[in-house]
C-alpha cells in the first residue's frame, strides 16, 4: 500500500507527531511505501527521530502583515486582516501541497488536524476519493456545539466565512468531496465528533496510538516526586495536581516538565504563585521543554503520575507512564479512561478526591507497587504495532460501508 502523511506542523512533541513517525517506520517494516510532507520542522523542537527520516518540505511564504503581529496594539481590524491574510497564504500552500501528491496512487492521503482553519483543500488534487483526516482534535464550533474550552474569536468567524465565499471555498467543496474517512485515537472523540455533526456522511473509526515499549520501559526505580509531564497549558487544568500535594508528607514534591509558549508564561507563574499559597513552594519545580531523553528518565524515576487535564482525547503521555510501569493518577474526561481501565485511578476532577487519592499513593509503597504492575500490563494493551495493523484495516475499508 502506499501512503502519504501530511502535517502542517511536524515541530511540536505531541502525541500525533510520534504517530506519524512509529507508524510510518511500521508500516515501511510491512513492505509499505510511505511519504511524509509538512510545511514546517524546528529541528531544535521537534523529536529528533524526524531528523533521520525522509520528509518532503513545503516552504511557507512569509507573510507580509507580520509587521503588524509585531506591535503592542493590535486593532481588531488588523487582527482580522491578518487572520485573513494567513488563511488565504495557508491555502495557497495547501493547494502547493496538494499537488505533491497528485498522480502517485496513493491508497491514502491522510492528514493530521490539530485545530487549523476547517479542512483546507489537501485533497484537492486526488484524481479518487482517498483523503484521510486523523481528527486529533475537533474543529472550534460556536455555542452551543463548542465545548467549554473551546473559542472561537470574531476574527476567526469572519475570516472563515469570508474564505467559504472566496476562491478558497470552491476548493475546499472540491477538496471535501475526495475526504472519505474520518480517523480518530478514541471512542471519545468518534462520539464527540458525530454529535457535533463533524463526521456528516463520510466514513469514521478510531485507530487508537501506541507506546514503544522497548523505549518507555520500568527500570525499578523509584524517587520522592509526583510528576506531570506534558504542555503547561491553562487547558491542562494543572492547578488540580498543585492543590492536590497541599499537606502531603514534606519530603514528596510535585516536578511538572513540558513546553511552555510564549503567550502562556503567564500560566506558569499562576503555578508558581499556587504553590507559594499551598505551601509547596520548597518542594515543586518546573522542568520547561525537557529534552526526549530526559522525559523517558523523569517517568522511570517518578513515584506518581499526575494527568489533570480534562480536554485530552488520548493522551499518550499517560500511557507512556503506565509502560514505565507507574500509578496514575488522571481525570475520568475525555479519552483518558479509555487508556487506564481499571489499572489506576481516574477521579472526578475535584480537589478533595486528588489530594486523598495522591497523599495515599504517596505514603503507601505497596500500593504504589500493585497499582504500578497493573498499569504496566495494561500497557501491553497498545502499542505502534497495533496501532499500525489497524491503520492498515481501516483504510483497506475505504471504499467499503461505513465503519462503525
Amino acid at each position: 500500500m502506499k501512503i502519504a502523511f501530511i502535517d502542517e506542523d511536524l515541530s511540536p512533541r505531541t502525541g500525533s507527531r510520534r504517530f506519524t513517525y512509529n507508524v510510518a517506520r511500521q508500516l515501511e517494516k510491512l513492505g509499505h511505501e510511505v511519504h511524509i510532507l509538512t510545511t514546517r520542522v524546528n529541528r531544535k523542537e521537534c523529536f529528533q527521530e524526524y531528523l533521520s527520516i525522509p520528509v518532503e518540505i513545503v516552504t511557507r511564504e512569509a507573510s507580509h502583515l507580520s509587521r503588524f503581529r509585531s506591535l503592542r496594539y493590535r486593532s481588531l481590524l488588523v487582527d482580522f486582516v491578518s487572520s485573513l491574510s494567513y488563511h488565504l497564504k495557508q491555502a495557497s500552500l495547501v493547494m502547493e501541497m496538494s499537488s505533491k501528491v497528485e498522480g502517485k496512487e496513493y491508497a491514502a492521503v491522510m492528514v493530521h488536524y490539530h485545530g487549523e482553519y476547517w479542512l483546507l483543500p489537501y485533497f484537492y488534487y486526488l484524481s479518487k476519493p482517498v483523503g484521510v483526516v486523523y481528527l486529533n482534535v475537533v474543529p472550534p464550533l460556536p455555542p452551543p456545539l463548542a465545548l467549554p474550552f473551546q473559542e472561537l474569536k470574531l476574527r476567526r468567524k469572519i475570516a472563515d466565512r469570508l474564505c467559504d465565499f472566496s476562491y478558497v471555498g470552491k476548493w475546499k467543496k472540491l477538496s471535501l468531496s475526495k475526504l472519505s474517512l474520518f480517523v480518530l485515537p478514541s471512542r471519545y472523540l468518534l462520539e464527540q465528533a458525530k454529535r457535533q455533526g463533524i463526521i456528516g456522511n463520510k466514513k469514521a473509526d478510531f485507530v487508537p496510538l501506541g507506546v514503544d515499549h522497548s523505549e518507555f520501559y520500568p527500570t525499578g526505580e523509584e524517587e520522592p516526586f509526583a510528576l506531570y509531564l506534558g504542555r503547561i497549558h491553562p487547558h491542562k487544568s494543572l492547578e488540580l495536581a498543585v492543590l492536590a500535594m497541599k499537606n502531603t508528607q514534606p519530603d514528596k514534591s510535585l516536578v511538572i516538565a513540558g513546553d511552555v509558549d510564549e503567550s502562556y508564561l503567564w500560566y506558569k507563574e499562576k503555578l508558581i504563585r499556587l504553590a507559594k499559597e499551598a505551601k509547596i513552594s520548597d518542594r515543586f519545580e518546573i522542568i520547561p521543554s525537557p529534552s526526549d531523553h530526559e522525559v523517558i528518565r523523569l517517568m522511570q524515576r517518578c513515584s506518581v503520575f499526575l494527568f489533570p487535564s480534562t480536554i485530552d482525547t488520548f493522551g499518550l503521555v499517560v500511557l507512556e507512564a503506565m509502560a514505565c510501569g507507574k500509578p496514575v493518577v488522571a481525570c475520568n474526561r475525555g479519552g483518558v479512561p479509555e487508556i487506564i481501565g481499571d489499572a489506576s485511578f481516574c477521579l472526578e476532577p475535584d480537589v478533595r478526591q486528588w489530594h486523598g487519592t495522591v497523599r495515599r499513593l504517596l505514603s503507601n509503597s505497596i500500593l504504589r507497587q500493585r497499582i504500578g504492575e497493573r498499569a504496566l500490563e495494561r500497557s501491553k494493551v497498545f502499542s505502534w504495532e497495533s496501532t499500525s495493523e489497524r491503520l492498515l484495516r481501516v483504510l483497506r475499508n475505504l471504499s467499503d460501508t461505513h465503519v462503525d
